[in-house]
């Protein structure tokens, strides 16, 4: 995307000097589409020679735009809830912390009448010549038993409505004057599992569907919505928590097995390791970088970072090096005995290391002949990682043996590889993303091939992946082309039709098409099942959940209650899978 377009997207935020507001989702990225392109003299005289050539960044900006547009024209009929933020600077990470409290009057967890709750994120900052911040947001939620309560009330209007028509269409058809008859109700590919009238749009007296009342028939936009009408607190994103930060933040995740732990990297080779219970909410104005401590052993930045579930405080690191540093930041954060920090040989200190414990690496993994992107820890085997790079490589380690990878993928992608991503459930399935717009499902038994490819969907690089935690089979994707796709592995080659197969292979659940920039992350809400959030590298950050019509078939039903509903002898011949629910897919459909 070009640097113009970026700029002009940017600029719908809020000023760099004013807070961050949700109301600015009422206005979104669509006045990119007002930008104005300086032509130079030499440039213009060229062009009055040649024939005249209309600038495709101008166009592209146009395009986005209406593409925008049509989006959230669409929005009550494809989600179940949507909410839009403009930060300040835009952010490269986001991460759902699995702490929660429940908005009602007493605090009582087990109190069912409380309809909404409060979620926490981990993001951070990414600008140039100020400060840069790690952060946590606060948004709240509709709770999933609220939203399961409505839906069903919801059906349960409709089937009344439908029975009533019904009624009226017999008392017309035995009228002798044939007057009155009533118009069939509209179906729209989401009219269930809103929580609300501003849920998935609001059911008039004739039957029809008609848009949500916060929709601006005028502007054809819409802001947030799907979220309870009777509670001012729903769909506010507000920062939290701002702990002053060394350059931007890349990446940034929580230990575990103590959130408060959190790991985050920039564009220095450490990566400091911080204990936000130690730090103030708002940092004091001659605050100074100061965290916990400081893992000193990379020769330059990375983005790939991941924390072990099974030992606590061993962290794993991918960088531009080529190597995949282990560390051991117990001593540092929780009072631990690290020996390798301890034995390690005196340093000159550095100014970003000088505020905290400088920790040594315990392993340094050496196999990649290019940038290691991304780091994976399994679920099931505390010995067993894996790393993806540059170099088109998959490498799979086993700690017991470091010197060397244990297995080795040469040219698994045709491009770069940018993430990969064990699954939570399945412990011999690992998926890939890469540059090349794909995104590969590996069995680690048989890694000789890619057991499948999720493709023809991206049209560029695919940034990051990752497993939904509620079920096995479910798979998130972002990448540069604006979009985040969800997929459904039980889908796999299930017949289509002409119509069908022109939204993508069956497979693809559903594409989010809410960003207008290159969505830099994407995260899983661990306590609020088909739940995410994305950000874009357009200060754009959004929370959002699909329609519930659209995932529920039976398959998907039940393996999100079970948590195990996929069996991978037989995931890739569709077996299980339902009937098409992907009726949101065609962003025209609606229009």
């Amino acid at each position: 995307m070009s640097e113009t377009q970026q700029a002009a997207e940017a600029s719908t935020g809020p000023s760099n000097n004013d807070a961050a507001a949700p109301a600015a989702a009422s206005t979104g990225p669509t006045a990119a589409a007002g930008t104005t392109t300086t032509v130079s003299a030499a440039a213009a005289s060229a062009a009055a020679v040649a024939a005249p050539v209309v600038p495709t960044d101008v166009l592209e900006e146009r395009l986005i735009d209406e593409e925008y547009k049509i989006w959230k024209k669409n929005t009550p009929f494809l989600y179940d809830y949507v909410m839009t933020h403009s930060l300040e600077w835009p952010s490269l990470t986001c991460q759902w912390l699995p702490r929660r409290n429940h908005n009602n009057n007493n605090h009582n967890d087990n109190n069912n009448t409380s309809a909404t709750e409060e979620h926490n994120l981990l993001i951070g900052t990414h600008t140039t010549g100020e400060q840069n911040y790690l952060m946590v947001a606060s948004c709240t939620l509709p709770r999933q038993q609220h939203l399961a309560q409505e839906g069903e009330l919801q059906q349960q209007q409709q089937q009344q409505q439908q029975q009533q028509q019904q009624q009226q269409q017999q008392d017309a058809a035995s009228s002798k004057n044939g007057n009155g008859k009533s118009r069939p109700r509209k179906s729209s590919a989401t009219s269930g599992g809103g929580t609300s009238s501003t849920a998935a749009g609001a059911t008039s007296s004739g039957g029809a569907t008609v848009p949500a009342p916060e929709y601006d028939e005028e502007k054809g936009e819409m802001g947030g919505f799907g979220l309870a009408p009777d509670s001012h607190v729903v769909g506010k994103i507000t920062i939290q928590h701002k702990i002053a930060h060394e350059g931007e933040v890349n990446r940034a995740r929580y230990m575990p097995q103590n959130p408060f732990i959190v790991a985050s990297r920039g564009p220095n080779p450490e990566v400091y390791i911080w204990d936000r219970s130690k730090h103030p909410s708002v940092p004091a104005p001659n605050s100074v970088f100061s965290p916990q401590g400081v893992c000193i052993g990379h020769l330059r930045e990375g983005y790939g970072m991941v924390w072990s579930a099974f030992h606590p405080g061993h962290l794993a690191t991918a960088s531009e090096d080529q190597t995949v540093r282990i560390w051991d930041v117990s001593h540092a954060v929780l009072g631990g005995n690290n020996s390798s920090s301890s034995s390690a040989a005196p340093r000159q200190p550095q100014p970003a290391a000088s505020a905290g414990h400088q920790i040594a690496a315990l392993t340094v993994l050496q196999g990649h002949s290019d940038t290691v992107e991304d780091v994976d820890w399994h679920f099931k085997d505390p010995n067993l990682l894996v790393s993806v790079g540059g170099d088109r490589k998959i490498c799979l380690w086993d700690r017991a043996n470091p010197t060397k990878p244990h297995f080795v993928v040469k040219d698994a992608h045709l491009a770069d590889i940018n993430s990969v991503a064990f699954n939570p459930c399945d412990q011999h399935i690992l998926a890939t993303g890469s540059s090349d717009k794909s995104i590969g499902i590996w069995d680690v038994r048989r890694l000789d091939a890619k057991v499948h490819s999720l493709e023809h969907v991206h049209v560029d690089d695919v940034f990051t992946i990752q497993w939904a935690p509620f079920n096995e089979a479910i798979l998130a994707s972002c990448s540069a082309d604006r979009r985040v796709a969800i997929w459904d592995l039980t889908r796999v080659g299930q017949e289509q039709t002409p119509e069908d197969a022109q939204d993508g292979p069956p497979e693809l659940l559903f594409l989010h098409g809410g960003h207008t920039s290159k969505v830099s992350d994407l995260g899983w809400n661990p306590d609020a099942p088909w739940t995410l959030a994305s950000s874009s590298e357009d200060n754009i950050f959004q929370i959002w959940s699909m329609a519930e019509e659209i995932y529920s078939s039976s398959s998907l039903l039940l393996s999100s209650s079970s948590g195990n509903g996929w069996d991978d002898s037989d995931a890739y011949s569709g077996g299980g899978g339902g009937g098409n629910t992907r009726k949101g897919l065609g962003r025209h459909e609606l229009e």
